[in-house]
């Protein structure tokens, strides 16, 4: 009977999906701004698979490509219709998934007829749609390196005889560790739905992006407010169009995490940092960076212009030791760059005492 439901379920979605339905965009959650209220048009592109895991029957589930209004490509979007079946239980499953287009989960949305449910004949609740949303964000969840069998207990927990089409089956409790991640009474559904979202269909789309990779493309995303976008576009921007978007390329700079702007400080070219508005509006940056990026900062002193030794004058007492090491062995190559103003702050701080490596500068201004 089991057998038959499954494959009732599986031909279903296949028919279902040879005439689809004109889709509602309108997500449940979503975490970029509004690109889905502007999308005009819908093409397929590419099926990607998900196997049955108790039938271990292949699923075919397409995804279209969403452009906006001046057929600009914003979104990749599927409407899945899975069975999720545990100990011979199951239920079909609807949900619109939406990623980005470096192929990162951004949202869903469920149709109203069609509500998750879990356990006990229990729809899905406000919360529990929000910690569904928290887990599929986690492109790095430990259901990326477990099996299901992996985050149950062995211990069984009594269940009644219940209709397959409306329950998420579960023959034990879910375990303490994980359990807090997921929805209670949703242990299958939670699992199905995170390997479909962060599955094949992740790297088809990613093989897909370079096929519609353009200048045009790269300009959206370099100025888009989205992190992910900026730094995919910042690999891809030669080092000759620096110029044309330091601005940009700074405001990337001042929100980016240490890794990005570590990746910004090393790729930027010597003949653009030397620009005096472009060292100014770095070096100006560095009471408000990380450790990391203040050294790499100072490690390309040479490459900027001469204003960058003067303005660091002004944060020596934010430097680590070798930070400030590195600082005064810039100085003492060429003791021209040490300008009135730059001499007046290194002996403030060589006197503060409060600064605990101020005996440097003491000796750095005896030698001079």
């Amino acid at each position: 009977m089991c057998k038959k439901l499954a494959f009732i379920i599986i031909l279903f979605i296949s028919v279902g999906f040879q005439e689809q339905r004109k889709s509602d965009y309108s997500p449940m959650f979503f975490s970029m701004t509004n690109e889905w209220k502007d999308i005009s048009k819908d093409e397929f592109i590419f099926e990607f698979e998900s196997l049955d895991t108790v039938y271990h029957t292949q699923i075919s589930h397409q995804v279209r490509l969403l452009s906006n209004s001046a057929g600009a490509p914003r979104l990749f979007f599927s409407e899945i219709e899975t069975p999720v079946c545990a100990d011979g239980v199951c239920q079909l499953a609807h949900i619109n998934v939406y990623w980005d287009l470096l192929g990162n989960y951004v949202g869903y949305g469920i149709s109203p007829e069609f509500q998750l449910t879990k356990f006990e004949h229990e729809q899905f609740g406000k919360e529990d749609y929000i910690k569904l949303h928290q887990l599929l964000l986690d492109d790095n969840s430990i259901l990326k390196r477990r099996k299901v069998s992996d985050l149950i207990d062995e211990a069984p927990v009594a269940t009644s005889t219940i209709d397959s089409e409306v329950i998420d089956g579960i023959s034990g409790a879910t375990k303490t560790e994980i359990a807090e991640s997921l929805v209670k009474g949703g242990l299958y559904s939670c699992y199905t739905i995170w390997h479909l979202v962060h599955g094949e269909a992740q790297e088809k789309m990613e093989k897909y992006l370079t096929s519609i990779s353009s200048d045009t493309l790269m300009h959206y995303f370099l100025y888009a407010p989205y992190n992910d976008y900026q730094m995919f576009a910042l690999r891809e921007l030669p080092k000759e169009d620096f110029k044309e978007h330091a601005t940009q390329i700074l405001n990337i700079f001042r929100t980016a995490d240490g890794v990005g702007k570590a990746y910004i400080l090393k790729k930027i070219p010597s003949d653009i940092l030397s620009e005096k508005e472009i060292t100014s509006q770095f070096y100006n940056e560095f009471s408000l960076i990380d450790v990391n990026s203040r050294t790499l900062l100072i490690n390309r002193l040479k490459s900027a212009h001469p204003d960058a030794i003067e303005i660091l004058s002004n944060y020596l007492d934010r430097m680590t030791r070798n930070q400030l090491k590195l600082y005064l062995k810039c100085l003492n190559s060429d003791p021209n760059f040490i300008s009135k103003n730059c001499l007046s702050n290194l002996k403030k701080a060589s006197k503060n005492t409060g600064f605990t490596y101020h005996y440097l500068l003491r000796e750095f201004l005896n030698k001079i």
